[in-house]
């Protein structure tokens, strides 16, 4: 009993490690986008690659951390990333060079990389079968609200003190918790090892060569990645300048969005549970629902059409931010023991590897016509701008529908 509760403190006090990492991600650049461009003189793709850069190292690292949580298990490795992860919060506030920004933010999504899979895991050993859904869906809420604070609060706390007071003081709370954690992991005696997992491509080739895995890779990454470019890049700054919100305005309402993915999680996990965990078809309604978004959206911004239902409506696609609790199953159900953890690693790789390269793009499509300075010196992008933006994200939307249209549910 008291392993037991050992462990769940351990859970409890990852939980906040992935609070911190769910923070990180969403508040640099999204947040502070305008900020970030005047501190630094910086032009769209320099601000964007922010972001993206987090987004790479955070995916490309989660291709090993599969192996080594399936090795090592996920206690020992959320204590190694969230290391990484306190020294890479400690550096980004403190420094205006942007290779070492660049660097802190690698520190950072190496760091997180290794909290979301080992969390996975550990929750599997704490909690039965049937509430393992649940207990993800429970996990991702409370990693969410660092996505909620990371919006509307940062920003209104960032202009009592300033962002870099803010990212401060989160680093060494980060700090803090890393040792704790540490402190009572040494009570956590005879942690196995599994000495049949090596580092090997094997696993990568057999989980790839399953054409369903390569279909839900493929709707996976770009659902999460259109949601969340919006979530942590563009969102705040695309309110701002075509709606007209204020940056506390446009922030409450990415923050609403974090929620609705954090109910929609939930809600959805308890939906299939109902429906005899049939999952597919909720994939499938979620799809079509956020590419009639978009596409209403690009609409308005050809006709010019600047109405606060855009507001709302971009606060939905949100809905397709909570699939992880029906995504996490169906790993589980169509890949043997052995090569979960690296299938469900290269399910968030592709996540986040997704949202890296829209960054990237949108950063790039941004600057195609160039902006103009607003009455305060910010840089405020054109409806021409924001059309290639939503465009591509129809063209990617239309792509994830293709490949969800060819999933089916299985036992």
């Amino acid at each position: 009993m008291r392993k037991y509760h050992t462990h769940i403190t351990l859970i409890f006090l990852a939980c906040i490690l992935y609070v911190m990492a769910n923070f990180q991600r969403v508040a640099i650049p999204g947040a502070i986008f305008d900020t970030l461009q005047a501190d630094l003189h910086a032009n769209a793709p320099i601000i964007t690659s922010f972001g993206a850069t987090f987004m790479y190292t955070y995916a490309f690292s989660l291709l090993a951390i599969g192996m080594l949580v399936d090795r090592f298990s996920g206690v020992k490795v959320i204590l190694w990333g969230g290391s990484l992860f306190a020294i890479g919060a400690l550096i980004f506030p403190n420094t205006t060079c942007l290779p070492l920004l660049y660097f802190s933010r690698m520190l950072l999504g190496a760091g997180a990389a290794c909290f979301y899979l080992s969390l996975v895991q550990e929750v599997k050993k704490c909690f039965p079968d049937k509430y393992f859904g649940i207990s993800v869906s429970l996990m991702l809420i409370t990693g969410y609200m660092g996505g909620v604070c990371a919006n509307a609060p940062f920003i209104i706390v960032s202009h009592a003190f300033s962002w870099q007071a803010v990212m401060n003081v989160l680093a060494i709370i980060t700090l803090v918790v890393v040792l704790v954690y540490a402190f009572v992991l040494h009570f956590l005696h005879g942690v196995p090892q599994n000495e049949h997992v090596h580092f090997s491509l094997e696993p990568f080739k057999y989980v790839l060569s399953k054409h369903f895995n390569r279909n839900l890779y493929m709707f996976a990454g770009l659902n999460y990645g259109l949601y969340y470019v919006i979530q942590t890049v563009i969102g705040v700054k695309f309110l701002k300048d075509f709606v007209n919100l204020s940056a506390t305005q446009a922030s409450v309402a990415l923050s609403v969005m974090v929620v609705i993915a954090g109910v929609s999680g939930l809600s959805l996990a308890t939906l299939s549970k109902l429906c005899n965990n049939r999952r597919v078809i909720f994939m499938k309604s979620v799809c079509l629902f956020t590419t009639s978004i978009f596409t209403i959206i690009f609409l308005c911004l050809l006709f010019d059409i600047r109405t606060h239902l855009i507001v709302y409506m971009l606060m939905l696609v949100a809905i397709g931010g909570g699939m992880s609790p029906l995504l996490v199953p169906i790993i589980h159900g169509t890949n043997k023991y052995e090569v979960r953890g690296t299938a469900l690693s290269i399910m968030n790789c592709c996540f986040f590897l997704s949202v890296g390269i829209l960054a990237s793009l949108v950063g790039i499509l941004l600057d195609v016509y160039a902006p103009v300075s607003n009455s305060v010196g910010h840089l405020v992008y054109s409806n021409k701008s924001y059309m290639l933006v939503f465009g591509t994200f129809i063209l990617f939307s239309l792509v994830e529908m293709y490949n969800v249209f060819k999933l089916r549910d299985v036992e």
